[in-house]
């Protein structure tokens, strides 16, 4: 009982740290945590194991003694009248109201493996259903792992965007200076102001979509998380690709389940071939009884065995067979349409990382020709050279720079993170 007092007490500080803690951060391998503890396919995933135990249950009823009680009652417009008399002796007279009310015991000897067959194909009918459950959370993990990246990346231009607006700012001080000692014109500071203005508006629409982002996250999680929660970005060597790791996607397990469940099905068919043995016994109390000359409501007994075997089962059980195998090879070809519609996808995610990394160094070579340009400006500006409109060209360029290279490096880590969700592979 403390062991689970101590773990709520965990998780609600836990959850107080996210919410409410300005220093407090949260890395991606917590909200996957947070994800599979939260979201309603755990619970779903728990419902259909109960399921699936109910319906092995109910198909092992087989194996189980069957007890059916029936009761009839009729009367009938005639009945058997014996034709001729012995001197000394009335002959029998049959009542036309009939009674019958009687427990039949019926147990399975032999059923060709019915019984079985049937708890296998539930079995294996869990299993897909599994599957599937993890494979919708699967979607819902790419999902999170979107929006969480896509903060990553608004908070960097926020970030970009706040040091360009402190150095505006700091050239607007140089900038009115200038201007009052007639250095240079008016417009140059309008024309700063007017900058001053727009990236101001940027970083609203910036504050926006980060809050918008942490409100899904905090849907998602379900756990209330605080915009001034830092998000960690995760470190690229945890990410790196691994393009020899053995694939574990649970599409796979819903394949390999739906073709063991076609399996048994086919078994079950196979079964259905064969007679069935049972023993009976009928306990009863009626009118007629086992003694028909006796009129009058009686007990009675039956025993004995019982064989069945069906011909329509028979021939319908080839038909199953048959259906059975075209369903599987539809599956195979399932399978393998997914599998390389997914080594397509690999494949591009692949060439894709690639493509960043070289940008990534390409845009750090720009940033610093930026840079040089950008400290040439202000120089020319400052000596009244150029007009600020100039500069301010440079400056957003550089800007530009910045904020590519930046999102550019969330971008590669956000591409090795889709690349281990799609091997299957989890980050815990």
């Amino acid at each position: 009982m403390k062991k689970y007092v101590l773990a709520i007490l965990l998780f609600c500080q836990a959850g107080f740290a996210i919410g409410q803690g300005n220093t407090a951060s949260f890395t991606l391998n917590q909200a996957y945590e947070q994800l599979e503890e939260s979201w309603p396919l755990g619970d779903k995933a728990h419902l259909q194991q109960q399921i699936t135990e109910w319906n092995r249950r109910i198909a092992g009823t087989g194996r189980l003694p069957e007890l059916r009680l029936n009761a009839s009652m009729s009367y009938r417009s005639d009945v058997t009248e014996i034709p001729f008399s012995t001197p000394g002796m009335d002959p029998p007279l049959f009542s036309k109201d009939h009674y019958n009310f009687s427990l039949e015991v019926n147990q399975s000897l032999f059923d060709g493996g019915r019984t079985r067959y049937a708890q296998e194909s539930e079995e294996h009918s869990g299993t897909e259903e599994q599957a599937r459950i993890r494979s919708e959370f699967l979607s819902v993990r790419e999902q999170m792992e979107q929006v969480w990246f896509g903060i990553l990346m608004m908070q960097k231009q926020q970030e970009v965007l706040e040091l360009l607006l402190d150095d505006i700012k700091k050239q607007q001080d140089r900038i009115e200076s200038l201007v009052r000692n007639g250095v240079l014109l008016p417009s140059d500071a309008m024309v700063l102001r007017a900058e001053h203005i727009k990236i101001e508006q940027d970083l609203t629409g910036t504050n926006g979509l980060i809050n918008t982002g942490y409100g899904v996250l905090s849907e998602l999680l379900g756990v209330d998380i605080s915009v001034e929660t830092r998000l960690e970005l995760p470190n690229s060597n945890e990410s790196a690709v691994d393009i020899s790791a053995h694939i574990n996607r649970p599409e796979y397990d819903l394949f390999e389940a739906n073709e063991q469940r076609l399996e048994s099905q086919k078994q079950l068919s196979g079964a259905e071939m064969l007679p069935t043995v049972s023993l009976f016994a009928t306990s009863a109390y009626g009118r007629p009884g086992l003694d028909v000359f006796d009129d009058d409501l009686q007990f009675f007994w039956i025993v004995g065995a019982r064989a069945q075997w069906s011909f329509r089962n028979t021939k319908n059980a080839s038909i199953k067979k048959e259906l059975l195998n075209l369903q599987k090879r539809v599956i195979i070809s399932d399978r393998d349409i997914f599998t390389r519609q997914l080594q397509a996808s690999l494949h591009e995610t692949e060439e894709e990382i690639e493509a960043i990394r070289k940008k990534i160094e390409q845009d750090t070579e720009v940033l610093i020709l930026r840079s040089n340009i950008v400290t040439e400006k202000l120089a020319q500006l400052e000596q009244g050279a150029i007009t600020s409109t100039e500069y301010i060209t440079e400056l957003n360029a550089e800007s530009r720079a910045r904020i590519n290279l930046e999102i550019r490096k969330i971008r590669l880590t956000q591409a090795l993170t889709e690349y281990r969700t799609k091997q299957g592979i989890s980050w815990n």
